[in-house]
């Protein structure tokens, strides 16, 4: 089936999560994409505004902007070019609802839980 799986919202300068969405799967390859997206999401400052890292059955597709980057685990059959709206969407709306500051001064994980995602 192909659909986005989870999203999150990370700090780019350190891989802080700032906002996650809360209904994801338990199965092995999800549990294993999401230690992925871990890892990735520490690492961003390193990498383009754009990216796409494939895995076999699931793919995490990233997009920064300045102080934050979207995240989402996707199945990979997902159209990589829907994958990326819902990820600008997501970022247009994080944008308009927190500022630069707020996101630098973010000192706990998830300290923007509210944001509906």
């Amino acid at each position: 089936m192909s659909m986005i799986f989870f999203a999150c919202v990370v700090r780019v300068r350190d891989g802080l999560p700032l906002s996650a969405s809360t209904d994801f799967h338990f199965n092995q390859d999800f549990l294993e994409c999401r230690k992925r997206l871990k890892a990735l999401s520490s690492i961003l400052a390193r990498y383009p505004s754009r990216g796409t890292a494939k895995g076999r059955d699931l793919s995490i597709h990233f997009l920064s902007s300045g102080d934050f980057a979207c995240m989402a685990i996707c199945s990979s059959s997902y159209p990589t070019t829907m994958a990326f709206c819902f990820l600008e969407e997501l970022q247009w709306e994080f944008t308009a609802s927190y500022d630069t500051t707020s996101i630098s001064l973010a000192s706990r994980p998830y300290a923007f839980l509210e944001f509906g995602l």
